[in-house]
């Protein structure tokens, strides 16, 4: 009885299988076998200039005694939070981060502290990579405004040695840590 069932459910994918091809071939027919790709055609036409997204620039507001630091908020990815103990620009695996970040200052417009600068040399591949680090003071800067919070868009970090950071040819770096939350449809 078993093998008949069996039997019968490989029937019915067999015949749902040549239902669903009939139907597909019947409502999209195939093109002519002379007629030319949409990879021919695309890779057949002059290729035009890529226009660059136009993204808002923000405009910045100037550090003020009068901000106090619970209106003050950061980006870190697509959130937006308050004093945060880590940063990156690599949202989906952090394989370039400032981490263990401690906030000396967090208030009047500009925040500042120390952390540990960290890559994935990503050999032989990301996921066995080894991550290389060294300490790093930080700065975060360049004020917005979204409601009542004032929002620090600029992050900046420097070896505390002078040195070049790891797997870099500069000891510092600055990133636009609000860029993701601006480009990103929905976000806000």
């Amino acid at each position: 009885m078993r093998k008949l069932r069996r039997i019968g459910l490989y029937f019915l994918i067999f015949i749902a299988f040549w239902v669903i091809t009939f139907t597909f071939e019947h409502f999209h027919p195939l093109p002519p076998e002379d007629a030319p790709s949409a990879i021919h055609t695309i890779a057949s036409q002059p290729s035009q200039p890529s226009q660059p997204m136009s993204t808002p620039t923000p405009t910045f507001l100037p550090a003020s005694k009068e901000i106090p630091a619970a209106n003050m908020w950061t980006y870190e990815c697509e959130l937006i939070l308050q004093k945060p103990s880590e940063e990156t620009t690599t949202c989906a695996d952090f394989g370039i981060m400032v981490r263990a970040i401690h906030w000396d200052q967090w208030s009047q417009g500009r925040a500042f502290g120390t952390g540990i600068y960290s890559i994935n040399d990503c050999t032989p591949n990301c996921a066995d990579g080894k991550r290389h680090e060294a300490p790093v003071t930080v700065e975060l800067s360049d004020l917005t405004k979204l409601g009542d919070k004032y929002l620090l868009n600029t992050f900046t970090f420097s070896s505390q040695t002078g040195e070049n950071l790891p797997l870099s040819e500069s000891p510092d770096q600055s990133w636009d840590v609000s860029e993701f939350y601006r480009n990103v449809p929905g976000m806000h």
